[in-house]
Formats: structure tokens, sequence, C-alpha cells
């Protein structure tokens, strides 16, 4: 009991800390630019719930030029009598709780209750935390099933310090990773915690399929993620095709794609209101470029290169590399995960993904890729003195990296192509913002 006491304290203090440095961080932002939490991308994410909660679905209800106003990432059809968006409507299921709270508050502390003041702005960083805290915690819990405190104590902080995951928790709070980062935790945990790969319970079964059809509907790409994790643990081909076999029984199947089924078909229906079929590519012309990926630049371009802006990466490969070397389980798994998701993301048509930090496609895949980051951390543990003071400055100096970065990142990559090592070294080198 004392211990739950001790975690519930942990978890708050941690949420406390989280909220004071994004709101911090947001402290100078307006509305309605690029550094706002409405802007672009995330009012794709954001826009179905005032859409939906407020307005009725209906153009002409919406505030005047609110399309516009921003950032076009959604679309008011007029003639249509259409709200237009391109993102799935995952996100905003998950902002759900934080932006009733908002809508309830907004008239007593003096906001519109439009659905796109500032209060709502607001929401949206206190969402991001709390998936933050809930991912963090579960992911906790997954590692600690094999690994002792203080290493998965260690895990948690570098993946948050060290990796572009705090960039996506503290500032740019409405993009879809951070809310995948917690769903893949949950996945990890309930998948090992229930033993579902093997006795396939009833209960565990509805929540893997209601949390793999959010995994699906936060980011289409996450598909990759559902069947990587066949391979999880897993010590043989045999123990494999007995997964797949308890996955294809009727008792097991039918209820996880029923319950999947259940959160997909608003999604469904939004298709059909939007574009007139209930299933669609709602991206047009953007699309993959598979026998062309831009895969060296996706490492290491200067414009969000994933090495270069999250060196942490560079353990993490070690890692894996020594774990193949030492004939250690998801050795294998790992490095073909890592380099099928580099083919997939190298392949999309803007392979920098826009105003991102680093390359952002990976950032909820630090979930899985703490796995040989724990491993790395707890044998290094077993080393000479020297040696361990030695790899702890190596990472203490990456975490400081890219926390300088973070603070000296714009919000958006300015450098034209001749110019790109130089804007990269401004951002390493300039005052933090």
């Amino acid at each position: 009991m004392k211990k739950n006491y001790i975690t519930l304290i942990l978890v708050f203090l941690a949420f406390c800390f989280a909220i004071f440095l994004t709101f911090n961080r947001h402290s100078k932002t307006t509305s309605f630019n690029y550094h706002s939490e409405i802007w672009v991308d995330k009012a794709g994410y954001y826009v179905y719930l005032p859409a939906a909660l407020k307005y009725r679905f209906d153009p002409y209800r919406f505030p005047d030029s609110i399309d516009q106003k921003t950032g076009g990432g959604f679309w008011l059809d007029y003639k249509g009598n259409r709200i237009v968006t391109k993102y799935t409507y995952g996100v905003a299921l998950m902002q759900l709780p934080a932006y009733l709270a908002a809508d309830l508050l907004a008239k007593p502390l003096h906001f519109e209750r439009d659905g796109f003041s500032r209060i709502y702005h607001w929401s949206i960083n206190v969402s991001a935390v709390i998936y933050l805290i809930l991912g963090l915690y579960f992911l906790g819990r997954f590692l600690s099933s094999q690994y002792r405190k203080p290493t998965v104590w260690a895990v948690l902080l570098v993946l948050f310090f060290g990796t572009n995951l705090y960039y996506y928790a503290i500032d740019d709070t409405g993009m879809s990773h951070i809310y995948s980062f917690a769903l893949f935790s949950m996945w990890l945990f309930l998948a090992r915690d229930s033993n579902f790969l093997t006795t396939g319970k009833l209960r565990s079964t509805i929540f893997l399929g209601i949390i793999g059809a959010m995994i699906i509907l936060i980011r289409p790409t996450n598909m990759i993620f559902l069947p990587a994790w066949f391979f999880l643990d897993a010590k043989g081909w045999n123990e494999i095709g007995s997964r797949l076999r308890t996955l294809s029984k009727p008792r097991v199947l039918a209820p996880l794609l029923m319950s999947a089924l259940v959160v997909f078909a608003p999604q469904m229906f939004y298709w059909h209101y939007a574009f007139g079929t209930y299933l669609s590519y709602s991206y047009g012309h953007e699309g993959f470029n598979w026998t062309n990926p831009w895969i060296s630049q996706t490492w290491f371009s200067p414009n969000n290169g994933l090495f270069l802006y999250t060196p942490m990466w560079f353990v993490i490969i070690f890692a894996i590399g020594w774990m193949i070397a030492r004939k250690k389980e998801n050795g294998i798994f790992l490095l073909g995960m890592f380099i099928t998701l580099s083919y997939v993301f190298a392949s999309w048509y803007d392979w920098t993904f826009g105003c991102s930090f680093g390359a952002r496609s990976f950032t909820e895949y630090l979930a899985v890729f703490s796995i040989p980051l724990a491993w790395v951390f707890n044998e290094v543990s077993k080393q000479t003195r020297t040696k361990i003071a030695g790899f702890a400055l190596l990472v203490c100096l990456m975490v400081i990296l890219n926390l300088k970065m973070i603070y000296s990142y714009d919000g958006c990559f300015n450098g034209a192509r001749k110019g790109y090592w130089n804007t990269y070294f401004h951002i390493i080198t300039s005052p933090t913002k």
C-alpha cells in the first residue's frame, strides 16, 4: 500500500512539473500562428471536437474564416456544406476530456466559448501532458517486468529529456505523436501483462481491440506497430505460429474486430459525410515513393535528420547491435523494425515531414525502442565504475544537446538547401528562445 502511495505522489509531481514546463513554454504564444496549439495539422486533428459538439458539422455556424486563421488544417466548404479535414479523429477523441473541461470553464474565466479561444489552446497542452504521464507510467510498468526500478527510471528520464518526446509533449502539443506514444505503451503493457498472446482472455482482447483501433485512428502508418508485436519476446518461429493460431480463434478474433469496429465506425461515417464514401484515402496526391526512399537524408540530413536531432538513437542502435551480438531475444526483431520504419518514413513524399523537430514519425516508436535502451543500461550497470561513468557522461551530453536544440528551435526549419548545415549549427549554437 505504501508503495502505491509513493507511486501516486511521484506521478502527481511529474504531472505538475510537465504542466509547468508546457505553460512556461507557451506563456508568450498567441493564437493563430505557427507556434500556437491549434494550427495547420494540429487544427486538422482538433476540428472534430468543435464541429461535433458545438457547430453540428455546419460550416455556416463556425467563426468566420476560422479555417484560414488556423492555417488551413481543415476546410470550411460552404458550397458543399461540409467541414473537411484529411486527418482521422483519433487525436480529437483523446483530447475530448480536456476540451470538455475548457468548454465548462470558458465562460466563468471570461473566454469566448467558441472552441478556438485561448482556453481551448491551453486544454491541448493539458491533454498532451496527461498522455505523456500515462505513456511513461505504462511503459514503466512494461519495463518493470524485466528490469530493476533504477534502470526503468533511468530509461524513462532519458526518453523524456533526451529525445524529441519532450518536444511533442511540451512544445508541439497538438501533434499526434504523444498520443500514439501513450497508446503504444498501453498496448505493450497490456499485451505482456495479460499474457494475451498465449491466453487470449476476453477482457484483454476487447481492450486491445479498442487500443488497436485508436492507434490506427491517431496515425494510419501506426498500423506497422500492430503486427510487429507478434515478434516481441518470441523465442522462435514456433512461438510466433502459436500466437497467430491464438489470434485466429473465433473467440479471440471476433471480439477483437468488433471492439475495433465500434471505435472505427465514427470515422467511416465522417468519411461518408465529407467524401461520399465510407472508406477514403483523404490525403489526396500525398503518398509514398516506394522506389526512391530518402533513407540517408531521413537519418542524417541537417533538415530534421533522425540521428542529428535525437542523438540518443545512436545509443539505441548500438544497444540493438550488442543484443544481436549476444544473441538476445528481440535484437533481430528490433533491427528489422527500425529498418522497416526507416524505409516507410523515407518513402513519404515529404521525408522531412514539414515543420517538425527531427524525424518526428519515429517519436511514438520510442515506446518499443525503450527495450534496447533498458537492456544496454542494465548491461552497462554491470561494468566497471570507469565505464559506467563514461557511459553516463555520454548520455548526459546527449540529453543536454537535445534540450539545447529544442529550446533554440523556432518551430520550422528555415534554411535554403545550400545553407542546411549553417541553419543546423545555428540551432545548436544560438541562444535559447
